[in-house]
């Protein structure tokens, strides 16, 4: 199939996405156009745990509002760390006495956090963390340069990072494929026809403790209520 517009190619394979998952025994949610702050991918495909979202659901409160960006850029700060003392992570955050006083009420009201005195440290990752693996997806119809350099972009938050393209001439995939490799990244081909077919897997794979962790995290929470 030839598809017209980049927004067609990614509601194909969005689609066939969503088909896929159903089929297997993990639990996923599917994003378009998520806003990171560097940009904002085609696709992220969110693997997670839906007992860890259960557990925590009586923590959040109708009214609470989403997670504020100093609280995210909090737990990727402390859910590296042992306990520490508040001042401590208002230093860093350069927070005001009192915006680290609502900045750690905002932390305890969703159960991420415990605090002993001045002391803060971050709930257990498994008690706390429901994402399991991030996918991120840059599509493009035929800038794939384009989409190279806007999914090396996406690796500060997640290791499986994938330029997504229609297929092409082997002499053109080869080409593809070297730059991905030196980039880091994986390359995946997709049509209605074969489905997908990933030719370069990204160097790495697995989480990156990172704002955006958290606050996708907290987003999967309130849409599970």
């Amino acid at each position: 199939m030839t598809w017209v517009t980049e927004t067609d190619f990614v509601n194909s394979f969005v689609n066939l996405m969503y088909f896929e998952k159903n089929q297997k025994r993990y639990y996923y949610k599917i994003w378009r156009e998520v806003n990171t702050g560097f940009g904002k991918p085609d696709v992220v495909v969110i693997e997670y745990k839906p007992e860890i979202l259960e557990s925590r659901i009586n923590f959040i409160h109708s009214k609470i509002p989403p997670l504020s960006t100093k609280a995210a850029y909090a737990m990727s700060y402390l859910s590296s760390r042992r306990w520490v003392s508040t001042e401590k992570l208002g230093n860093f955050l350069l927070c005001s006495r009192s915006q680290l006083r609502s900045l750690v009420e905002e932390l305890t009201d969703r159960g991420l956090v415990r605090t002993n005195g001045h002391l803060i440290k971050a709930n257990p990752k498994s008690e706390i963390l429901a994402v399991n693996r991030l996918w991120v997806f840059e599509a493009k119809l035929f800038q794939w340069k384009t989409a190279i350099e806007q999914a090396e972009r996406h690796l500060w938050f997640t290791k499986d990072s994938y330029v997504l393209m229609p297929s092409e001439k082997k002499s053109l995939i080869d080409l593809i494929s070297l730059e991905c490799k030196k980039r880091g990244i994986g390359l995946s081909f997709f049509n209605e026809q074969s489905g997908l077919e990933t030719v370069i897997h990204s160097a790495e794979t697995g989480l990156k403790n990172s704002p955006i962790l958290w606050m996708i995290n907290e987003k999967l929470l309130e849409e599970f209520k």
